[in-house]
């Protein structure tokens, strides 16, 4: 097995020939080239004959503690299974994170990569983040748009936030490049206290307003869900924030997405396993 970088065409293939859709080429460049935190970690793994097996992608970002590695995109092909691809990959890709000074690898997870994380190469289990919804449409139609123009202007110092809980780094950097620059369409509302920033996607079958930041009150959550004509909207609400989108009409639900995250080093700090100790908002996920 031959372990190389891959190169955003091959990828983009790769990705299309096994679950036949991708990202586009200028998205791929947006996340993966255009990001302020570092460059790429995408590589992928050939046979000895030069047929593709799979490739997996890390991003980094500048969180709370330093630099951390996250897991995105990963693909292997049916010839790879069983031949241990998916975990010599991740343990390649943490190897290069781990010497660009990432101390955590950190990950949200699904039901195929998380029980080859963390039962096969040493990440465990650090929290579960929990969804909550709002309702808007008796009946579920599946389609919808934003209704709003999207956003295209840089953010500045007054939208810098940060948190006592470990965090991805909030600053106009990361922030205009996040939501500003992206090819995807996204809002930015605000008010006289704070701002919000929402986008529009199909989230299990149901078109959403995605709650992606939310550093107001619930007046501006509310006018984030009417900005997008949608089914429901869905936000991942963090301890502390409960009582602000009760007010905003929002309710937990069962569903949670698994987070996960392994020390890159002994020196590394431990990963703290309370969910008070971690924010997140679904703007930190890839696929929002």
């Amino acid at each position: 097995m031959i372990i190389e970088p891959a190169g955003r065409d091959e990828f983009l293939a790769l990705m299309v020939e096994t679950y036949g859709e991708s990202m586009s080429p200028v998205e791929f460049d947006w996340w993966f080239d255009r990001n302020p935190a570092g460059p790429r970690i995408l590589n992928e793994a050939r046979d000895d004959d030069g047929t593709p097996l799979g490739a997996l992608a890390m991003s980094s970002f500048r969180m709370s503690q330093g630099l951390a590695a996250f897991a995105v995109h990963a693909v292997t092909t049916p010839r790879a299974r069983g031949r241990g691809v998916f975990s010599t990959l991740e343990l390649h890709n943490e190897r290069v994170a781990a010497e660009a000074g990432a101390s955590w690898a950190l990950g949200f997870t699904n039901p195929m990569a998380g029980p080859i994380l963390v039962g096969r190469v040493g990440w465990e289990d650090v929290t579960s983040l929990r969804i909550w919804v709002r309702p808007r449409r008796l009946r579920k139609r599946g389609r919808g748009a934003l209704r709003e123009a999207a956003t295209a202007e840089p953010f500045s110092d007054r939208h810098s936030v940060s948190y006592d809980a470990h965090h991805i780094a909030r600053d106009p950097a990361y922030l205009t490049w996040r939501y500003a620059d992206s090819p995807r369409q996204y809002v930015r509302l605000e008010d006289g206290e704070g701002w919000a920033v929402v986008t529009h996607a199909v989230w299990h079958g149901f078109s959403s307003a995605v709650i992606c930041e939310a550093v107001c009150g619930p007046s501006l959550i509310r006018r984030c869900v009417r900005a997008v004509d949608s089914d429901l909207a869905v936000a991942m609400v963090n301890p502390g924030e409960e009582r602000t989108y009760l007010a905003a009409g929002f309710v937990p639900t069962p569903r949670t997405i698994r987070f996960i995250g392994k020390r890159l080093s002994d020196e590394a700090p431990e990963l703290p396993k309370r969910r008070e100790a971690w924010h997140f908002t679904l703007g930190d996920l890839d696929f929002f």
